[in-house]
């Protein structure tokens, strides 16, 4: 089964983030230790105090729980100092954690800004599968959800195996928020999602949000630092909300005993939601 993540893996390399400093990035088809949780925010790139409240929440989990990556769930940065906008995270510099970057609607609303996280992340790719123990990650680029090349890449990708497998992509396909649902997702990509997709990270909507529909879990985690947005009631034939929460935070993701393990958490380090998914 293959868990899709909203978030797109990054190439390997060496940026400089303090001017700008040293951020480590994925190569495609990277093997991930499945020994090590992956740390998951979004919507996290607005300079703000918030964000550093997250980042150094992270850094106290990454302290003990030794990550295999960040991976992101897209709009990773809101302006063109990225100087400034990768500060709070030069801890993952020194601890060698490197990201995985899903694009989002910001990181491509002008030239100058898909240059700024192309070289910042070492021209991250904008769709990719990645290996992290039993599941595969499947990184996809919603900002360009009608490409062609990208359903083939998809059809194929989930077409080869039957492991379980995590969908990361930045547009929400269901939402009780601000943006709403994302139909284009939903009629391009959930639809033809298999059994073997278990779980589905995504950002945009700045809360978190998580649902259940057709056997495949829908998290939402938009908090990572930009500013927050209201829940709203879901409509009776919406899928139903198991959890929803308007505040910044990030997601651990760990596999342990045939189980993964999400965790949603805050800045002031508490869980606050968390389910176990079985692993088929």
């Amino acid at each position: 089964m293959i868990l899709v993540l909203a978030f797109t893996l990054t190439g390997c390399g060496v940026v400089d983030v303090v001017a700008p400093a040293s951020v480590t990035t994925l190569a495609v088809m990277h093997e991930l230790d499945p020994g090590q949780d992956l740390l998951v925010l979004g919507d996290w790139g607005a300079g703000t105090p918030e964000q550093q409240q997250v980042a150094s929440a992270m850094a106290e989990v990454a302290a003990t729980r030794e990550p295999a990556a960040i991976v992101t769930t897209g709009d990773n940065f809101y302006s063109d100092d990225a100087t400034s906008l990768m500060e709070p995270f030069a801890w993952t510099r020194d601890d060698d954690i490197p990201f995985v970057i899903a694009w989002g609607n910001h990181d491509v609303e002008s030239r100058q800004r898909v240059e700024l996280l192309g070289d910042t992340f070492d021209d991250p790719p904008r769709w990719a599968s990645h290996r992290w123990g039993e599941v595969d990650l499947v990184i996809l680029d919603s900002t360009q959800v009608d490409s062609p090349e990208q359903a083939e890449f998809l059809t194929q990708t989930l077409a080869e195996d039957d492991d379980p497998t995590i969908v990361v992509l930045h547009h929400s396909p269901y939402s009780c928020g601000y943006h709403g649902d994302t139909g284009s997702v939903i009629d391009r990509w959930v639809e033809g999602f298999d059994d073997d997709v278990l779980l589905v990270l995504s950002g945009h909507e700045h809360t978190y949000q998580r649902f259940e529909d057709g056997g495949t879990t829908f998290v939402v985690t938009g908090g990572g630092g930009a500013g927050l947005t209201d829940l709203k009631d879901c409509p009776p034939d919406h899928p139903k909300r198991s959890a929803g929460q308007t505040s910044h935070h990030f997601v651990t993701l760990h596999q342990d005993d045939g189980l993964l393990k999400v965790g949603a958490i805050g800045v002031d380090g508490e869980v606050f939601d968390e389910i176990a998914l079985r692993l088929p």
